[in-house]
């Protein structure tokens, strides 16, 4: 009775082995080298579902893919809380070593090393008060009349950061722009739709403000790393190779299914 009892045990839990094999499999070629930490940039109201905090714990698809590369090598990681230009400035100073989530442009390739191929996307969309009647069919041109709050030293695609004819108006943060867009100071504000719809649903205003479809742009997202470490290159090559294949892995679609950021 008792060897059936762990028969019964063991075939209950076998699921669970073969899901957290698939999602954090080692190839054992970093046992027995020393750890090294790397220092990683995040915010402390999150950006969800990419990471936010649960229970006092960091959760989100870019920490399951952190979690997959320290399964998978030498590198530990420790978070450190920054607004988001100062974590910029202080990833190109080499002060901490990656940011999370992060746009590529021209200017940025000058300061940071982006780990190839990107992880994941983002979706941007743009945000106005449920009683304005602003028309939309995904031309930036469209958008004239109108002034747009964004993130300071946040990027929303090549097409928009580029369009230099529209009415930009920074804030440090998603919480600034919603009270500008409650109090009309913008007549649209930009942003992550998990973030932003978030940030609605918290304060309560979910009938004051809607959403503008379609999505300003869909943007491929990597880690950044500093150029400022004298072995970057060498991390940044070890990185790019384990997210190649955390990509190529089925569990890797069970992620941006679970995160709904499987995006079309």
């Amino acid at each position: 009775m008792m060897i059936l009892k762990k028969l019964l045990f063991f075939f209950y839990l076998f699921p669970f082995f073969i899901l957290a094999d698939n999602r954090l499999k080692t190839d054992g070629n970093h046992l027995g080298k020393a750890r090294v930490t790397l220092k990683v940039a995040i915010e402390e109201i999150g950006y969800s579902p990419y990471n936010y905090k649960e229970n006092g714990e960091i959760k989100g698809f870019t920490i399951d893919v952190l979690d997959y590369i320290k399964a998978n090598s030498k590198y530990d990681f420790e978070f450190v809380t920054l607004p988001w230009p100062r974590a910029l400035y202080l990833v190109a100073e080499g002060k901490v070593d990656l940011i999370l989530t992060l746009f590529k442009n021209k200017k940025r390739a000058k300061k940071y090393h982006f780990i190839e191929p990107s992880y994941g996307y983002e979706i941007n969309q743009l945000f106005t008060l449920a009683d304005n009647n602003f028309q939309y069919n995904g031309r930036l041109k469209q958008l004239l009349p109108y002034s747009i709050g964004t993130k300071r030293e946040f990027s929303y695609g090549k097409a928009f950061d580029s369009a230099n004819y529209l009415t930009k108006l920074p804030a440090l943060t998603e919480e600034v722009l919603l009270k500008l867009l409650l109090t009309r100071r913008i007549d649209m504000a930009i942003s992550n739709p998990y973030v932003f719809n978030q940030l609605i649903k918290k304060n309560n205003v979910i009938s004051k403000v809607q959403a503008m479809e379609p999505y300003v742009a869909k943007t491929p997202v990597y880690l950044g790393l500093t150029k400022a470490r004298a072995d970057s290159k060498e991390i940044k090559e070890t990185l790019g190779q384990l997210i190649k294949k955390f990509k190529a892995a089925p569990y890797y679609q069970v992620l941006l299914n679970k995160y709904q950021l499987n995006f079309k």
